[in-house]
């Protein structure tokens, strides 16, 4: 209380002085005035010197500047029971009442067993739409990552469009495993957008071609072969991806990877490619009925409907479901190249938790191991991705050709050349199988749609 009132006398005191000295400056007059020892009166009168501490005020100028870093928080390691969620297409369902659906099951108690605490749930998702794989990612890592699962299976043509999105983890932070030796060049490069790789590939697909043996005889050596026999070849013309046009295109020698954005066509190579099928649409080749087919599945129909003796369709439609009236040949050549396009699905990272990636990673690697696949890949019927996956069919001739068909696959071309290139290629295919454009209108249409950078 004492203290209190000698505070307020001196305040009284402070605001005389300072009202004397205002005064003084408005009136015009001039006073020569220590100000800095006037400061110092002032501030003695108002805060004594402490009588607790002695210790000598330290100069300022002897102070160091030191820096504090916040350290950057530490993810609590998981503890308890670990959830593992899958999201798969409905092809790879484990639930599903056929051999490979079992294996995968079995494969998946097996590593729960390995790892006590970790349960997996797996999730089936379509393969495209709203509530496809690659939407419900999407939606989900924009409003609730939390519900975001572990690893995810994903077509090439949805990792890139993943990848553009920011939705996948770099698989190859984690794991090298992807360089290991036993992986066919094809399934290496399914993994790979931008020069990271975002997984592991388990199943492969390549164009392949089916046909009866019994009717039409042995498979052609070439497309100029094929073509002479004069026997209606299904595929779907009105495929605006037009995958089997630009494989021949490449086949041909034509380039569709580029530094630029979009490659620079050959008109040359397309004059040749389109003169191919006119021709063949002139022999009966290619009917014009074929040019209503839009999909792969559709021409897969008119096969089985008899419409026709051979069909140029994805590998796994007959290796799941093999019939005895028909026979599997590699895609045929063209100008002595017999390099065939190819697809495939790769297990990638999506998992929020940091701390769970490892043990994500674990189970991706699990789930690809050359003794699992073995006895997986044939059982679902699907173009091995490691060459020691071959050992396990026992048909020596279908051994031999899965070989050749995984060893001249390349990946599909990327998603902006097929939907750029590719749509301006099946238009001028129904243009030229209707007769409406001859080829080399049709090649100089493309370019000129295109226009060559």
């Amino acid at each position: 209380m004492k203290y209190k009132q000698q505070f307020s006398i001196q305040l009284k005191n402070l605001f005389l002085i300072l009202s004397f000295l205002f005064a003084g400056i408005l009136s015009g007059c001039e006073y020569q005035v220590d100000i800095r020892g006037l400061v110092d009166q002032i501030i003695e009168q108002i805060v004594p010197p402490s009588p607790i501490s002695q210790t000598p005020i330290v100069p300022t100028e002897t102070f160091e500047a030191t820096l504090v870093v916040a350290e950057t928080p530490v993810a609590p390691p998981l503890s308890g029971t670990v959830e593992l969620v899958l999201w798969v297409p409905p092809q790879f369902d484990p639930q599903l009442d056929t051999p490979a659906s079992q294996i995968f099951k079995q494969r998946i108690a097996e590593f729960e067993a390995m790892h006590k605490d970790v349960f997996i749930s797996v999730r089936v998702k379509g393969v495209s739409g709203p509530t496809g794989l690659l939407e419900a990612l999407t939606i989900t890592s924009g409003a609730a990552t939390q519900s975001m699962p572990s690893l995810i299976v994903l077509q090439r043509s949805d990792l890139e469009t993943a990848v553009s999105r920011n939705l996948l983890i770099p698989f190859d932070t984690y794991s090298d495993e992807i360089d290991d030796q036993d992986w066919y060049d094809y399934a290496q490069r399914l993994t790979v957008v931008g020069g990271n790789s975002y997984g592991l590939p388990f199943a492969g697909d390549a164009l392949t071609m089916v046909y009866r043996p019994t009717v039409v005889g042995e498979s052609p050596d070439s497309w100029n072969d094929l073509i002479r026999r004069g026997e209606p070849v299904a595929f779907p013309v009105a495929d605006p991806q037009s995958l089997l046009t630009l494989n021949l295109y490449r086949s041909l020698g034509g380039e569709l990877e580029s530094t630029q954005r979009l490659p620079q066509l050959d008109l040359e190579l397309l004059t040749q490619l389109y003169q191919l099928f006119a021709d063949g649409a002139q022999s009966g080749v290619f009917p014009l009925w074929l040019t209503q087919l839009q999909r792969d599945s559709e021409a897969w129909t008119s096969y089985n409907e008899l419409r026709s003796n051979w069909v140029i369709t994805w590998a796994s439609r007959y290796l799941s479901d093999p019939t005895d009236d028909s026979t599997l040949a590699i895609f045929p050549s063209i100008n002595e190249n017999s390099a065939t396009l190819s697809d495939g699905w790769v297990w990638c990272l999506t998992d929020p938790r940091v701390q769970a990636h490892e043990l994500s990673i674990d189970l991706a690697e699990f789930l690809t191991e050359e003794d699992y696949l073995k006895v997986w890949a044939p059982a679902k019927g699907v173009i091995p991705v490691r060459p020691s996956s071959l050992s396990a069919w026992d048909d020596q001739a279908l051994r031999t050709l899965l070989g050749q068909i995984a060893s001249s696959a390349h990946i599909r071309p990327n998603n902006e050349i097929v939907n750029t290139i590719g749509l301006v290629m099946q238009d001028q295919l129904v243009q030229v199988l209707s007769g409406k454009t001859t080829a080399p209108f049709a090649a100089q249409a493309i370019i000129d749609r295109i226009g060559n950078p």
